[in-house]
């Protein structure tokens, strides 16, 4: 039997409809470490189930179900935003095989934003999570950290204002929720996307 966390519970419960499938199966796979990519599709699965007894939930375990089974794919590689993955032993994720078998619960923030800048099939231009300049959304940045690096939002946040402090990585617009991040270029200059000026 799966061990439920009450906080993913009243989180998805807070969010109701508004929630899609996507940040639910990332709250769980979050949520569920057992240092292997992804989450067993019946975890996530518990957690809908135990939602719909719910009275204070809005969650219809039909349509859960339906919306999970849409979402999927079986590419191993970036497939474009709205989808999740399909891993070995039926096994789910937010983000591809691809990514998990490259950075092997890496919590390495500088090469994931190396990574996400050059090699990740467009990830980056794909996301529609209203980040601020050029480089890697913040918020999806944080999101790769924490699920494929297998640790908390919170540590992932850390270690990035850790290496923006030190200069290693540099923010555009970092007042900004969603600023992008980048890496400091090659002569140790802080990036400054001059159009963001008005």
């Amino acid at each position: 039997m799966v061990e439920l966390d009450a906080n993913v519970l009243e989180e998805i419960r807070h969010g109701g409809r508004t929630m899609l499938i996507e940040d639910v199966v990332s709250l769980v796979e979050r949520s569920h470490d057992d240092d292997r990519p992804g989450v067993p599709r019946g975890t996530v699965e518990a957690y809908a189930e135990a939602l719909e007894t719910d009275p204070e939930a809005s969650v219809d375990l039909d349509t859960f179900l339906e919306e999970l089974d849409d979402s999927l794919t079986d590419s191993e590689t970036w497939a474009g935003d709205g989808h999740l993955y399909r891993l070995e032993d039926d096994r789910i994720s937010l983000f591809p095989a691809e990514w998990h078998e490259r950075f092997g619960g890496s919590t390495d923030v500088q090469e994931y934003v190396e990574f996400l800048q050059g090699d990740a099939d467009g990830a980056v231009d794909d996301v529609a999570r209203g980040g601020a300049g050029p480089g890697v959304p913040e918020q999806l940045l944080v999101d790769v950290v924490a699920v494929v690096g297998r640790i908390s939002r919170e540590e992932a946040r850390a270690r990035l204002q850790d290496l923006r402090k030190s200069g290693e990585l540099v923010e555009d617009a970092d007042q900004h929720p969603n600023a992008g991040v980048m890496l400091r270029d090659e002569d140790g200059e802080r990036f400054r996307d001059t159009s963001l000026d008005t």
